[in-house]
């Protein structure tokens, strides 16, 4: 039973449409890679109005390059009779982990930007895997879960976010004495420092900076993380103050 045979019986869309789709002939390989192409272009275009580094280009790079890999290593197998159907498909899950790391930076503020654009980016090469192997109805749902992740899950996460008892932030004091009236000040407040890590990266300009991952006590009712970091704003020591995501 050769692959195109396979396809047949496992995808409910090719099951659907006629064996054709599965085979490797001219238009196949053309709806293979105009689908990688279009989702891959939507999947990057909401990136790209969010100001990422990995954005339209990328994403439809990623998708026809994944997708192309795949029709390749079927080709080579169906031609030549030899081969794994799995191998270059692999290279491509364990290599874009390099694209994937060089949109990921550590800001000088403790954000870590770039985890979500590289996640998608790894997600976008699995979906053009599956498009390449004619693996139709995962493909559409992949992009599908993968577009509902980006476009509405923030909305979700957000909200979770701004109501946990936990949460980080970033805050520069104008010397260093400063610490211990700002540790005077949560306890007073009802919250609880649980970790503190001092910024070194701006050792030299002259302000005490921290990392500090705050928590409300249980017994008390847990305030909006936004009213909290307005009080702490308005402290005549703090020179700056944020929460990290």
């Amino acid at each position: 039973m050769n692959i195109s045979h396979f396809i047949t019986y496992t995808d409910p869309i090719v099951s659907t449409t006629g064996s054709w789709l599965a085979e490797l002939n001219v238009i196949s390989i053309m709806i293979r890679l105009v689908l990688a192409a279009l989702f891959g272009g939507i999947i990057g275009i909401e990136r790209t109005t969010k100001k990422h580094a990995a954005g339209l280009r990328t994403y439809i790079l990623v998708s026809i390059g994944s997708c192309m890999v795949m029709l390749t290593n079927i080709f080579i197998v169906e031609s030549f009779g030899t081969g794994d159907i799995g191998r270059m498909g692999a290279q491509v899950i364990s290599g874009i982990g390099f694209l994937g790391a060089g949109t990921i930076i550590i800001t000088s503020r403790s954000r870590i930007k770039g985890l979500t654009t590289a996640a998608a980016l790894w997600a976008c090469a699995a979906m053009g895997l599956a498009l390449g192997v004619g693996f139709y109805a995962l493909a559409i749902i992949g992009f599908l879960i993968i577009f509902i992740a980006l476009t509405i899950l923030p909305i979700l996460e957000n909200y979770f976010t701004k109501h946990t008892s936990n949460y980080e932030i970033h805050i520069e004091f104008e010397k260093s004495e400063n610490l211990r009236e700002f540790i005077s000040y949560v306890r007073e407040r009802n919250l609880k420092i649980k970790a503190l890590e001092k910024n070194m990266a701006y050792e030299s300009s002259g302000l005490s900076v921290y990392t500090i991952y705050l928590s409300h006590e249980r017994e008390f009712k847990i305030q909006s993380h936004t009213d909290v970091i307005e009080e702490i704003r308005k402290l005549p020591y703090v020179h700056y103050v944020e929460e990290i995501y």
